[in-house]
């Protein structure tokens, strides 16, 4: 195929999988959120989200009751809510925002 100008390019076709999804997120102090992608896994009410780093590595995050709880990590854990979304920090660097609709399915 050629563009405007007589460029040839190939045509991209659109994958038959939906996109892997994703959550903002940041790892290191002064770093600008990234998207990085994300698995949910539920138990009753409960689920645990496993959020993958583009550069490797990956932190597990609990939600119980409605609410993030805690994470694979040992640094202090803390969390803010605006309306459905959750605002969460890990230590003095991680940071991640993931909405209810993500870690319960609602």
């Amino acid at each position: 195929m050629e563009d405007a100008y007589g460029l040839a390019f190939a045509a991209v076709e659109p994958s038959p999988f939906p996109p892997a999804p994703s959550i903002p997120c940041a790892r290191h102090v002064g770093e600008p959120m990234m998207q990085c992608q994300i698995n949910v896994a539920h138990t009753g009410g409960d689920s645990a989200v496993t959020v993958t780093w583009p550069d490797g590595g990956a932190r597990i995050i609990s939600f119980q009751g409605g609410l993030p709880v805690g994470s694979d990590s040992p640094d202090e854990f803390r969390f803010t809510r605006e309306g459905s979304l959750n605002m969460i920090r890990i230590g003095v660097a991680e940071r991640f925002e993931i909405t209810d609709q993500l870690a319960f399915g609602n």
